[in-house]
């Protein structure tokens, strides 16, 4: 059965601690990404994802081990989960980038 409803979640500083969301509907294919600066506000928005649905929820990079396991414990294996992870040589990339002046 293919995926028609996926969630994003996004964890940054500079977005609203109660989060910001938004939707992006296309043709048998609907995503939803909720970005917010509080790890609290983005475990409401997952267990909200999986009461209307949602079948898979992705968390971004900014996500620590700590706050993955904290969303994927409230979701209780409702839902699937996974996380977006960088290879050896983009991470490098990726600390240099953050690293530089």
């Amino acid at each position: 059965m293919p995926i028609k409803n996926y969630a994003f979640l996004i964890k940054a500083d500079g977005y609203p601690v109660r989060g910001t969301q938004t939707t992006l509907p296309g043709d048998g294919f609907t995503t939803h990404i909720f970005a917010a600066s509080n790890i609290a506000a983005l475990i409401v928005a997952a267990q909200g994802f999986a009461k209307d649905g949602i079948e898979v929820i992705e968390t971004c990079g900014g996500f620590s081990d700590t706050d993955f396991d904290a969303v994927e414990k409230a979701l209780d294996g409702r839902v699937a989960l996974g996380r977006v992870t960088f290879d050896a040589a983009n991470q490098a990339l990726l600390t240099r980038f953050m690293t530089s002046s």
